[in-house]
């Protein structure tokens, strides 16, 4: 992390602190709630998202390419950002849509939600990824926390990618609390990058 990127780097990892009290919102008050019923605060919700991860896309290409010695981190939170926008837009555009459409449409709902669920968790791998890169240079800190937070960081991004690359392959459903490690690996990439742009003097 160097001095060009620092401010860069704690707006992203509020950016993606924030994505993670999006879905805990979402879990807590959307959980079991029709998508037609629940439709003004799901939509909200949403472009809240997708506003966040425009963000996180934008300021991560800025990253990129300032920072000449974690372009693979940078690299890796700029296509997450744009993965989670397409799977944002999907629900945004198409869900009620489908939803209203009827039982005669059930094979058509199916679809776009296997859709949206694969960018979802595709955009989850590539985040802990994120989460790998960014904890692995954080563990080489000097200080202790940064060691454990760093190694944590490691730990749920290689969970992460692996259920998630699994969701991906298997399809919707299939692969449990995949949706969930990705969360963990979002929340540990944003304090990884906090901490690390904290240290840049």
């Amino acid at each position: 992390m160097t001095q060009s990127t620092r401010d860069i780097a704690i707006f992203v990892s509020i950016m993606l602190l924030l994505t993670v009290a999006t879905q805990l919102l979402y879990l807590t008050t959307l959980s079991g709630v029709g998508i037609v019923d629940g439709w003004p605060l799901r939509s909200t919700i949403w472009t809240a998202e997708i506003l966040l991860f425009t963000g996180i896309t934008i300021a991560s290409l800025v990253g990129l390419v300032r920072c000449s010695n974690m372009h693979w981190g940078w690299a890796a939170l700029m296509v997450a950002g744009l993965t989670n926008m397409i799977q944002s837009g999907i629900g945004l555009s198409m869900f009620l849509p489908a939803a209203k459409a009827g039982a005669d449409f059930t094979p058509l709902m199916n679809m776009v939600l296997a859709g949206s669920f694969l960018f979802y968790n595709l955009a989850k791998a590539i985040l802990g990824l994120a989460a790998f890169i960014f904890g692995l240079s954080l563990f080489r800190k000097d200080k202790t926390i940064d060691h454990v937070v760093g190694l944590v960081s490691v730990l749920v991004g290689v969970t992460a990618i692996t259920l998630n690359i699994a969701a991906v392959h298997l399809g919707l459903g299939s692969v449990p609390f995949s949706g969930a490690s990705g969360a963990v690996a979002t929340f540990f990439a944003g304090c990884a990058i906090w901490l690390s742009a904290r240290r840049v003097k």
